[in-house]
């Protein structure tokens, strides 16, 4: 990937999906769903747990990211629906889906749109609707997760293009230690901040990069998808669905993994006291998806 060019697959004459894929060609595939930014950039901190157990990994730029063409307006049930023509197209009959963070309902979209294929679902750190009853969105997040989202939610599309432009401009970093310490800091406890300073700091900071190297709108689209119905009914999702959450996560807090690990059928869910939002996922991420894969095996089996 010379300069950071992928590949890219079409979806319609106007429309593209940037995409990549590491790890052996005749493995398991699991098409991983990224953060809130993020990118199809491969990382080695996250692909590697992966494709050492043997999977060949997709990972993939959502509309208005990188190089794959914006879709103004987009819920997450369409980018679950981009996600089922794209591994259509690669002609993949079977895979599992992980989603991190801001990509974990696009994961659990994407098993919602695509009942047959879909194997298995492995989430971190994943949001939970919005509008979830008894659950308060923001209560607990760090300091610039309330202002994005409470801004969003009341300002509509426009806010959510002033807020992105300066968060964009705090997520430009080269080093991770620049980020924990600047104005993103409120989001990170220590074990995170730890994490951070581990390979994945760089690599998140490049993949950052190439998610804005044509714009915000990537961010814009999926921070006020993140606010509005998500436009799929989680019930729908028939695969088998391994939540994991970090106790001390400042960015999606724990209460959002307790709502969806009571509220999506199918959910066996484990929460980890000691970790956080990035640490958690960084440090367990091949286990996670032992457990995910066995799982699904199992209930394939059945």
């Amino acid at each position: 990937m010379p300069g950071g060019e992928m590949r890219q697959m079409p979806l319609s004459a106007d429309r593209k999906l940037e995409y990549e894929i590491t790890g052996p060609d005749a493995g398991p595939a699991v098409l991983v769903h990224h953060g809130m930014p993020g990118s199809a950039l491969p990382m080695a901190t996250i692909t590697d747990p992966l494709t050492k157990r043997g999977y060949r990994v997709i990972t993939y730029s959502r509309a208005g990211y990188g190089e794959s063409t914006p879709s103004p307006g987009r819920t997450v049930a369409d980018s679950g629906d981009d996600c089922v023509r794209l591994l259509e197209q690669l002609s993949i009959p079977r895979y599992h889906v992980f989603g991190w963070s801001g990509g974990g309902p696009h994961a659990l979209a994407n098993a919602a749109m695509d009942p047959k294929r879909v194997a298995g679902v492995l989430i971190s750190a994943s949001f939970a609707p919005f509008d979830a009853p008894g659950l308060d969105f923001t209560d607990g997040m760090g300091a610039q997760n309330q202002i994005q989202f409470d801004t969003v939610a009341t300002g509509g599309e426009q806010a959510a293009r002033e807020i992105v432009a300066i968060m964009s401009a705090a997520a430009r970093v080269v080093e991770s230690t620049e980020l924990v310490d600047g104005e993103l800091g409120s989001l990170f406890p220590d074990v995170d901040v730890a994490a951070m300073s581990t390979g994945f700091g760089t690599e998140n900071a490049a993949s950052i990069e190439h998610a804005l190297r044509n714009g915000n709108e990537g961010w814009i689209a999926d921070v006020t998808a993140l606010v509005r119905p998500w436009g799929f009914d989680p019930g729908d999702i028939k695969a088998p669905v391994d939540l994991w959450h970090g106790g001390l996560d400042k960015t999606v807090p724990a209460a959002h993994g307790r709502w969806l690990a009571e509220n999506v059928d199918g959910v066996e869910a484990y929460f980890d006291a000691t970790h956080g939002h990035i640490s958690l996922t960084v440090e367990k991420l091949g286990q996670m998806m032992d457990a995910s894969a066995a799982r699904a095996s199992r209930v394939t089996s059945m």
